[in-house]
């Protein structure tokens, strides 16, 4: 993962630490804010973002301290198969097979903080976007029932000032075998919490699977391939055909990866032939939100208005200035209130 790496999961097997320097693997833990632009294949997508307290990165030693996370490791994420189910899957809503020209940009308000992050997908007439912002997240967090450490880090705020310091842009083609992915493409549910178990509902036919799943379980399938529990017993042994009868014909099966298993259990997929290819990357100054225009009646019916409690103002003082006292009490009254230290004569 390079020399001096870091994210918001704090990983604890790094050899190199960041401003430490060589570590026996499992000893430091080394956090920092990390912002996914794109975590995905050909079946599903992703982006999120995980501020942490510090907008730098930091350590703790895992050998002599209680350490605990100060990252956002759920992240702000959005994935609009997760939200909207079929339908939604990356490769119905755009071509997996072509290139594809992404765009994202990052909104500050008026006071120069970020506020919204804001993704597109285009190719070839075809387009969706994806989008982030605090009050979006604490709605997803409400539905899908987690808890928003996401606002209680700082929020899309903090997350800016970490993105304006500076970040590394890394680009890598990565695997999960301890989740099997389950995470992007899959189910991935919390049990315990919401009862609804993945091991008994692991072919994923449509609609009525992400239904039943959404009435126990809202956003435990994050897109529509079919529940394994491990690597091992899947893709890594044997060729897999996706039940989900929208997936095209020339992507439903996935043969085994010949991975290598190595001493520590851990499946090293390094030497599996992959084709991904980035170009083009340009990066413009932090855009201000855009402010959202009030129609033409609107600006026609704030102008009568306005004028018409000008002119009542208008009369009123008039009237007042007019009448006196023969109408009661003056218009301007020095007994009414004490400027000296504040208080009411009243």
């Amino acid at each position: 993962r390079g020399v001096g790496y870091c994210d918001a999961q704090c990983p604890t097997d790094l050899k190199f630490v960041q401003n430490l320097g060589w570590r026996e693997p499992g000893t430091v833990m080394s956090c920092c804010p990390e912002m996914d632009l794109f975590e995905g294949n050909r079946l599903s997508a992703a982006m999120t973002a995980h501020p942490c307290t510090a907008d730098v990165q930091s350590t703790c030693d895992t050998s002599a301290e209680n350490c605990t996370n100060p990252c956002d490791t759920d992240g702000a994420d959005t994935n609009l198969f997760r939200r909207y189910g079929p339908g939604h899957a990356f490769f119905e809503l755009i071509d997996t097979q072509k290139p594809i020209k992404v765009r994202t940009q990052f909104f500050a308000n008026d006071m120069g903080l970020l506020a919204r992050i804001l993704q597109t997908y285009e190719q070839s007439g075809r387009s969706f976007s994806m989008n982030i912002t605090d009050a979006g997240v604490a709605e997803q967090k409400r539905i899908f029932g987690e808890a928003n450490k996401f606002a209680a880090v700082g929020g899309l705020a903090q997350m800016g000032t970490a993105l304006e310091k500076g970040m590394v842009l890394t680009l890598a083609i990565w695997s999960d075998a301890g989740a099997n992915m389950n995470w992007l493409d899959s189910c991935a549910s919390n049990a315990t919490k919401s009862g609804y178990e993945c091991a008994n509902h692991t072919n994923f036919t449509g609609k009525s699977d992400f239904q039943e799943a959404w009435n126990q379980a809202p956003g435990a399938w994050r897109g529509p391939v079919d529940y394994y529990p491990d690597f091992a017993s899947s893709f890594a042994s044997r060729t897999v055909r996706f039940t989900y009868p929208s997936i095209p014909e020339w992507m439903v099966e996935q043969g085994p990866f010949q991975c290598s298993l190595g001493v520590d259990s851990k499946y090293d997929c390094s030497t599996v032939s992959y084709g991904f290819a980035v170009s083009d990357i340009k990066v413009s100054p932090l855009e201000h939100a855009p402010v959202k225009r009030v129609s033409w009646f609107g600006r026609l019916l704030i102008g009568v208005l306005g004028i018409a409690l000008a002119i009542a103002a208008a009369v009123f003082v008039g009237y007042r200035v007019w009448c006196g006292e023969k109408c009661g009490k003056p218009l301007l009254d020095d007994s009414s209130t004490d400027v000296s230290d504040g208080s009411s004569a009243e």
